[in-house]
């Protein structure tokens, strides 16, 4: 499973895209808010910003799943998808993602 399936997954079974999406936009805007307003981000700007640390996010979860394949099991989405039910990670990512604080 490459990074993209797995975003796809994650976005198709659980709500942690929603859950991270919305907690760093409000970090930016508070963020953002404490700017001089002649230094502030326009909407846009935080939306894509949002968006990035997401996907960085999604690799860093893509790449500790990874490890714990050899060979071509890496590729195969079955593979991926028992592995992250059998170890209930949906909801360990979920309940991370309600505790994350961003600094």
């Amino acid at each position: 499973m490459d990074t993209e399936e797995l975003r796809d997954y994650l976005k198709e079974n659980s709500n942690i895209e929603n859950l991270f999406t919305s907690k760093f936009l409000q970090y930016l805007t508070e963020k953002n808010n404490q700017r001089s307003l002649d230094k502030r981000w326009p909407q846009e700007r935080i939306d894509r910003e949002a968006a990035n640390m997401y996907y960085k996010f999604i690799v860093n979860i893509h790449d500790k799943i990874s490890s714990n394949f050899k060979g071509l099991a890496k590729h195969d989405p079955n593979k991926w998808r028992h592995f992250i039910s059998v170890n209930e990670m949906l909801d360990q990512l979920e309940e991370s993602v309600v505790e994350i604080e961003f600094e």
